[in-house]
Formats: C-alpha cells, structure tokens, sequence
C-alpha cells in the first residue's frame, strides 16, 4: 500500500492512478452490458432472470465484488476532482482561446478536453446514483418492484417496470446518462493509455479508433434499455398477474347422454320421449 500512497502524493501518481481505474471500471461497464443485453432475448425474460438469480446465489462473491467496485468508483471520482482542480490551478486565469494538447486543435477556455471529461463525469455519476436509486436501493413506488398481491417482481419483470413510459425520470435520466458516458469513454479510454506511456506515432492511432468504437458500443448498448422500453410500453410480464376462476354447478359437470336415435323434447305415440 506505501506504493499506492506514494503514487498518490504526486501529481503524475494521481495521473496514472486515475487511468488505471479509469481501465478497470471499462471492464466492469463490459462485464455489466453483457448481462444486461439478455433483456433483449426475446424468451420472456428466462435468461435474464437465469442470470440475475445465479447471480445472487454467491451473496458472499457478490458482496466482495460490490464492496471492491464501490472502491474503485470513490477513488476514480475523488481523484478526477483533485487532477481537474491541479489542471485549473496550472492554467490560472486562462486566455480567451487556448490551444488543446492535441495537434492542430484549438479549444475555447472552459471547453477543454480535461473540462468536458468532469462535466460529462459528474452526468454519468448522477446516472449512476439513478440507477441505484432504481435497482438496489429500490426507492420507486412498490408497483414499479411488486405484483398487487405484494410477491416480487421477478428480475426481468422490474427491469421492465422501472424502464417503462410510466418513470419517465428513469428514461430520460438513462438516455442522457448514456449519452454522456460515450463522450467520456470516447476521451478517457485513449487518455488512460497515453497517461500509461502508451503514446506511440504507430499504436496512438489505433488506440484512438478503438477508444471511440468502445464507447460508441457501450454508451449505445446501455441506451437501449430505456429506448426499447419506451418503445414497448413495459412488458405485458411486468404487471399483476390475475387468475379468474368461474364457479360450477357440480351438478352441471355431468350431462346424460339420450339413448341413439332418440331426439330430446320430441313425444312418440307412446309417450316417450325422442
């Protein structure tokens, strides 16, 4: 641990600090898309709610994983302050127009790389704390995480609840959220390697290419939750199931059959019925 404080007393050690969990956290958004995407199987929601309950089975796992990725958010978030901060202290009072650190781009004061990675940082964390809100914290009104009876909503099912038009705050909320993690992805996975001294005439470009490709497929991936849920209105699952049952006449159940060639309400000469 000396290493990580000694990193962290230096402005460099913030730097690096800063992009590997940057890099970690990429991993994690990959991981979490992937499952999520099994919303999209068209199977009524078996897979997804297959996947979230195998999921809870390793409580003991889950809450490692959960505690150490809770970390990794905090140090992530405190550490972007301070570089940010050390970035504005450097500038001090700046000029009308400043030339960017990329070659041959010019960047208005306050639009600089560094300031629209915080702006669209403090987006995503709003996004972040929505979802909690939403899906472990569960703060909604009971019929977004219920059925009228009071049994929960099986995984699948309050995924639909909560990303229907009925919680518009969660839709627009997740669209822009989206959207603000593709410009932030898009910047920060090919800084996060520059900052390592990955920074070659040959590989920068490639970085680069991939950087915008990954948050472009992340950043999509998640805004299709919202998208499709505002399209399909909620899942029909996602709403109290009510079984109707008719009583019956027990002594309906059972109808004698007339002998053949008889008609019912018909009288022969006799008097017997046909």
């Amino acid at each position: 641990m000396r290493w990580l404080l000694n990193a962290l007393s230096t402005s460099v050690g913030r730097k690096v600090v800063l992009a590997i969990t940057g890099l970690l956290l990429c991993g994690f958004l990959v991981a979490h898309l992937a499952g999520n995407l099994l919303l999209h199987v068209p199977d009524g929601g078996k897979s997804y709610n297959e996947y979230a309950h195998a999921l809870h089975k390793q409580a003991a796992l889950l809450a490692i994983a959960e505690t150490g990725l809770f970390g990794l958010f905090i140090a992530h978030i405190v550490i972007a302050l301070q570089v940010s901060a050390e970035n504005r202290t450097a500038r001090k009072v700046g000029y009308a127009v400043t030339r960017s650190k990329q070659e041959g781009r010019y960047a208005m004061e306050g639009y600089r790389p560094d300031t629209w990675m915080l702006v669209t940082g403090i987006v995503v964390l709003g996004f972040l704390i929505l979802h909690l809100m939403d899906f472990k914290l569960e703060l909604r009104a009971k019929e977004f995480y219920q059925h009228a009876d009071g049994s929960a909503f099986e995984p699948a099912d309050k995924a639909n609840a909560l990303l229907s038009p009925s919680n518009l705050i969660t839709i627009v909320g997740y669209t822009l959220g989206s959207l603000a993690l593709i410009a932030h992805l898009a910047h920060g996975f090919q800084s996060a390697f520059q900052t390592l001294g990955i920074n070659h005439p040959k590989y920068t470009p490639l970085i680069k290419t991939i950087g915008l490709l990954f948050a472009f497929v992340i950043g999509v991936g998640f805004a299709t939750f919202p998208i499709c849920g505002l399209i399909k209105g909620g899942a029909p699952s996602s709403r109290p199931k009510v079984s109707v049952s008719i009583p019956v006449d027990p002594s309906l159940q059972s109808v004698p059959t007339p002998p053949p060639g008889t008609i019912q309400g018909v009288d022969d000469p006799d008097g017997a019925s046909r």
